[in-house]
């Protein structure tokens, strides 16, 4: 449903700016100045401004800026990209209010501006230099929640959020593009004094705000280790990682997480809103991602929503609730409606796994090579984890040799469970020796006895 909201938002927005598209596509600068001594001020202006830029004199710079969005705001998109930086320098740069005022006002003209023309700017911009109305809107929104507290008179907090709110649910709707970390990290500090000021009446929505930002950035961290452009992974990195941290961290330190609080939260909503498939859904990935998915009101959502329509997310809610009163085939069953339902290799791995561990916990180790094999297929980077499991599973049956020589694939094949490889190993290897003297004590007890009893039988011979 998701996906298909986002492809109609996508088409909307290609219709609506068709008509802007054409009209400035392959057109130059002089076709967008107009004729005239307004012309001859603007291509004047552009010029300097390009000087002063150069030169970071951010003052003379900004009395480029500002006639140009007045009166040629479709001549070059560096009247953005260099006014934005320029007038942000100028805030930097000065403690007095007035000025602050003075600069921060036309800061939010300029991202108003060039929301208006964004669709036109884009018909003559190189992909690179493109944007869209959401991405405007939120960095209007970063500028305003960090610089109009105690400038604006009309500052609020509210007024932040909801233009932070209003900027990334547009982007979103793009499935093109990415929210800007330094956006979600403000949008993220934005949402957690809302929280601190009303913790009961906002602490649902600021659950949903974390799962998101966190979402965005993990996303953007596996976008990263995925390109084989260093310097594009490198950039990625050092935009995504200090944010994922700061918003873990902020998360961390709100405690709006608390096991009784979540479930003494949810547990009416759920029943009284037990048809909201998109509430349901919200509160299932709410209780999933804060440990609380073994709570009845998880499980009671989860029934709740499969009944509905059933997502890989609420088989998996169905799948943990059976498994709880101990009906593991069934378990199983959804577990594979869950991998069936999801669009996702990665996650149709992860749920994989989740069977092989089912299956284990109820004695059924001989039926997990299928799903072994089910995450390697869909993840190659499963095969360490899952050739730990097969040495884990080795070591059980005490099939000692097996195991340690699984266990040394698997750290060949995943470093990041190096640790835990190295632990079992040395588990296995004690419980290798331990082994060797039992057979050997039992191999001298047995040798004994034999000769015990060829000596009673030659005595019961005489």
């Amino acid at each position: 449903m998701k996906t298909m909201k986002r492809m109609f938002a996508v088409m909307a927005v290609t219709i609506v700016s068709a008509t802007a598209m054409a009209q400035y596509e392959g057109t130059t600068v002089y076709d967008r100045v107009g004729h005239g001594n307004d012309s001859i001020e603007a291509l004047g202006n552009l010029s300097m401004l390009g000087d002063y830029y150069k030169m970071q004199n951010w003052k003379d710079a900004y009395d480029c800026v500002m006639p140009l969005l007045q009166k040629a705001p479709l001549a070059q998109v560096t009247t953005y990209t260099r006014g934005e930086y320029v007038i942000y320098q100028l805030l930097l740069g000065t403690m007095d209010k007035g000025e602050r005022q003075k600069y921060l006002t036309d800061l939010l003209f300029l991202e108003d501006t060039r929301m208006k023309h964004v669709q036109a700017l884009n018909s003559f911009s190189k992909p690179q230099n493109q944007t869209s109305h959401g991405a405007v809107l939120a960095r209007k929104a970063y500028y305003y929640s960090i610089f109009a507290p105690n400038v604006l008179d009309n500052y609020s907090l509210d007024n932040a959020y909801d233009m932070f709110s209003e900027g990334i649910a547009e982007v979103n709707e793009d499935p093109t593009h990415e929210v800007e970390g330094f956006v979600l990290d403000q949008y993220f500090k934005t949402s957690y004094a809302k929280y601190k000021a009303d913790q009961d009446g906002f602490r649902e929505q600021f659950l949903k705000d974390y799962l998101l930002c966190k979402e965005v950035c993990e996303k953007m961290l596996e976008k990263a280790n995925q390109t084989t452009d260093e310097a594009q992974q490198q950039k990625i990195v050092a935009q995504y990682d200090p944010t994922l941290m700061a918003v873990e961290h902020q998360f961390a330190e709100s405690k709006a997480a608390d096991r009784d609080q979540l479930i003494a939260i949810f547990t009416p909503k759920v029943e009284a809103r037990k048809t909201d498939l998109a509430y349901l859904r919200s509160v299932i990935n709410i209780l999933q991602n804060n440990d609380c998915d073994d709570t009845d009101v998880y499980f009671k959502a989860s029934k709740y929503a499969y009944d509905l329509e059933p997502s890989y997310n609420s088989a998996i809610g169905m799948a943990q609730w059976t498994q709880k009163q101990g009906k593991n085939a069934e378990a199983v069953q959804y577990y594979d409606k869950a991998i069936e339902l999801c669009t996702s290799d990665k996650q149709k791995a992860r749920i994989a796994m989740k069977v092989v561990y089912a299956l284990a916990n109820s004695g059924q180790t001989g039926s997990t090579e299928a799903y072994l094999r089910k995450a390697e297929q869909y993840d190659s980077s499963m095969a360490g984890r899952c050739d730990l499991f097969r040495a884990q599973n080795a070591a059980m049956k005490k099939d000692y040799n097996n195991a340690l020589a699984l266990a040394t694939k698997a750290a060949q094949e995943d470093a990041s469970i190096t640790g835990t490889v190295s632990r079992l190993k040395t588990r296995i290897i004690d419980a290798q020796a331990r082994q060797a003297e039992y057979n050997k004590a039992n191999a001298e007890y047995k040798a004994q006895l034999e000769k015990q009893q060829k000596l009673e039988n030659f005595w019961k011979g005489h």
